[in-house]
């Protein structure tokens, strides 16, 4: 259904949105094509539509378009519309696993037919947030016109309120319930829609709890691992440990003789070209084994006592002693930024620090391990999987088995962690293809061993900072950076801006180990390295930390960037996250001997975020974490029980990362590929406690999913230094110390 030409909504396209099961009515609100905010996204998206259930009961259903991870948008995206519309919030209820509606663009590309249903780059809401108040908006309009037409009265002196319009002068309402078969046939006229203005919210702006969380207690199916399909042979995959390796053999015979072993299907390595993110994959050669259930499949593989054959060689060790090679050499770089006169400015200085910092590979481990359920047919496919990406889904099964895009149908489940890793389609690729080969239902289930065998990590780099103090105010900066993959967005993070002279490097990667987004990518290292270089620029001009970040940041305001998810960078908002998790921490406090306190923030998606940790460090090196203090400046906090619940764990993601997160990579295979290997954060190393504030600004909502994770890791390499006066400047942190 896509936005009407005309100046009003037309009549047509509600009465045909109006049917739905048990006499209830399905109001459907298209509206035109999105603001300037998110103009990126509107060519793929040229239409919006918010489906809201109004029964006779008056309670109402309500659906937020936005795939869910974790990031509470099942919850988020219904509060902004209900709020809007004046519902009384105790009589929602919210649906889910609606297939995702799809068109051709004007391009003949796949979109969205309504909104924008993607889940990534914490900009979930700022994408939906102008669209889901005008939704909303307009039906309570709509509501409040039907309600005037029968009581004869001005729509402007009824209120809305509650699921009720209520006519003060006659002392009488009407339940939504009740004036709703009506109100769906109104044309309303776009300029008598009025959005609320921010102190006449009721919903938004207050906790609201997480709309499923009883049945994500209760072990209920809402995961796509737990779902069953009709007439389903279940699979698992035999991968190449290496990159590049090829099967030479395997015991086609013994993994046959298995009880309930159906198929065996060989998937030979192959490198596309046309991922979506741009960057050339590859993609491991495996043999799938197809069986009536998932213990047999599992069975099946073990017989298969797969052998190959030219294996990869690359060495994650051996790449991160070449990128020190690199950043220290005098060897030609890529500029990024040049800003300024950076080698006067070093000249003149009156003192010059020249460090470097080191970041390994990160997996992403997400709690549920990658599964998908194809069924493709000649006429059509259903696909049910947890994917951020849902469009891509639909696309790849076009691809692969050329069925109309468009007759693909997408349930998109709740994933169990996304993380950037499931953008990804190699795990939907794989359930497509064996589908479309038999002919019949298939569920793919990876393994914890197959997810980070087989991961996307985060680029291993290591990072020279050149910095230089003239009357103790940093007047040039150098960053130099080698990297696995991709590169830092130099331009738009802290210092860029606020430091003239300013240059930035990046050494092309040569790696062929698979990179790819992990939560806040690239971020965590660069705020590692700027954050501890600032804290080290400080001590060694004799100022105290958190002075000496609010100085350097002066005069406070706003910069103009060119950034895809922001368009300028404000210092003042930064400076004040880091007063604020300051003054919560107690920061002037003198602590006792062995413990110290650490501060870092980062300014990424358009949001600021600051954290302080408290450390202690005992005569043994034990290190243990105490607690932490965060503050936030997403803008309108929408729903702040969300937001203080992505800071603690935004926290605890980055400080697990810092600490321990640390992939091996040796001659092509991953050598710690489970959590008995690949060391995690155990609850007695989290802090004891993590006390948030959250700071309106008066801005517009902006994303919390990323931005606390990179600021952890610099907040306790500072803290340890402020607890035993010993400089980490080395990921894993956990290397150096007991934990």
């Amino acid at each position: 259904m896509r936005a009407p030409s005309v100046d009003f909504l037309d009549r047509r396209t509600f009465l045909k949105a109006s049917v739905s099961a048990a006499g209830a009515l399905l109001i459907s609100i298209p509206l035109p094509p999105r603001s300037s905010l998110a103009a990126r996204a509107a060519e793929a998206s040229p239409s919006w539509c918010v489906y809201l259930t109004l029964h006779p009961d008056n309670t109402a259903e309500l659906m937020s378009p936005v795939m869910e991870m974790g990031q509470f948008m099942r919850t988020t995206g219904p509060m902004i519309l209900a709020d809007e519309m004046d519902l009384d919030w105790s009589r929602v209820t919210i649906t889910r696993d609606e297939p995702v509606r799809m068109i051709r663009d004007s391009k003949g590309e796949v979109a969205y037919q309504y909104g924008q249903s993607s889940a990534g780059g914490s900009q979930t809401v700022r994408n939906n947030w102008d669209y889901m108040r005008r939704a909303g908006a307009t039906v309570r309009r709509m509501l409040v016109e039907e309600a005037a037409a029968r009581w004869q009265v001005s729509a402007d002196t009824l209120i809305a309120r509650d699921s009720f319009v209520i006519d003060p002068a006659g002392d009488r309402r009407l339940s939504y319930g009740e004036l709703a078969g009506k109100a769906a046939e109104r044309r309303v006229n776009p300029d008598q829609v009025k959005l609320k203005q921010r102190a006449d919210y009721r919903i938004m702006g207050k906790d609201a709890g997480v709309v499923d969380v009883r049945d994500i207690v209760m072990g209920r199916p809402l995961f796509a691992i737990d779902e069953d399909y009709p007439n389903a042979l279940q699979a698992v995959i035999e991968r190449a440990p290496a990159l590049n390796a090829e099967i030479a053999s395997y015991n086609k015979a013994a993994a046959l003789a298995v009880p309930g072993v159906r198929h065996l299907i060989e998937l030979p390595r192959k490198v596309e070209d046309h991922w979506p993110g741009g960057e050339a994959q590859v993609l491991a050669a495996g043999i799938a084994v197809l069986a009536d259930s998932l213990w047999s499949a599992m069975q099946g593989r073990k017989a298969l006592q797969a052998q190959w054959k030219n294996a990869a060689t690359d060495d994650s060790t051996r790449q991160l002693q070449e990128f020190h090679r690199q950043v220290l050499s005098s060897e030609p770089a890529e500029k990024l930024v040049d800003d300024g006169d950076v080698d006067a400015a070093f000249a003149t200085a009156d003192l010059v620090l020249d460090l470097t910092y080191e970041k390994p590979l990160f997996a992403h481990a997400c709690m549920e391990p990658h599964n998908c359920i194809a069924d493709v047919r000649g006429d059509g496919a259903t696909i049910v999987t947890g994917h951020q990406v849902p469009h891509w889904v639909a696309r790849e099964v076009e691809r692969i088995a050329g069925v109309d895009a468009l007759k693909v149908k997408v349930i998109s489940k709740r994933m169990g962690g996304g993380f950037g890793r499931r953008s990804e389609l190699d795990y939907v690729r794989e359930a497509v293809t064996l589908s479309h080969r038999i002919k019949r239902p298939v569920k793919v289930t990876w393994t914890r061993e197959d997810e980070i065998q087989r991961d996307f990590f985060d680029a291993a780099a290591v990072m020279r900072v050149r910095a230089a103090l003239k009357n103790k105010r940093i007047v040039a900066w150098h960053h130099r950076q080698a990297q696995t993959r991709g590169w830092p967005e130099a331009r738009d993070y802290f210092p860029a801006k606020v430091v003239s002279n300013y240059r930035v490097e990046r050494f092309r990667p040569t790696s062929n180990i698979q990179c790819g987004p992990w939560r806040a990518p690239t971020q965590l290292q660069w705020a590692f390295a700027t954050e501890s270089m600032l804290d080290e620029l400080a001590h060694a001009a004799g100022e105290d930390p958190l002075a000496f970040r609010l100085q350097w940041l002066q005069p406070y305001k706003a910069h103009s960037i060119d950034n895809w998810a922001a368009k300028s960078l404000h210092s003042g908002r930064m400076a004040a996250c880091y007063e604020a998790a300051a003054r919560l921490a107690d920061w002037k406090r003198p602590r006792p001997k062995g413990t110290g306190l650490g501060i870092g923030g980062h300014f990424t998606f358009g949001t600021y975020a600051a954290c302080v940790l408290e450390v202690s460090v005992s005569d043994s090196n034990e290190l243990k974490i105490l607690r932490a203090w965060g503050a936030i400046d997403c803008g309108f906090a929408i729903n702040p029980n969300h937001i203080r619940s992505q800071m603690e764990g935004g926290f605890i993601d980055g400080l697990n990362a810092a600490l321990f997160n640390d992939v091996h990579v040796s001659e092509g295979r991953v050598v710690n590929d489970n959590f008995g290997t690949l060391r995690w954060m155990r609850l007695r190393e989290a802090p004891l406690s993590i006390d948030v504030e959250i700071i309106d600004s008066g801005y517009d909502p902006t994303g919390v999913g990323e931005p606390p994770v990179p600021p952890a890791g610099a907040a306790l390499a500072n803290a340890i230094f402020a607890a035993c006066g010993k400089r980490v400047r080395r990921m894993p942190i956990a290397d150096s110390f007991k934990i």
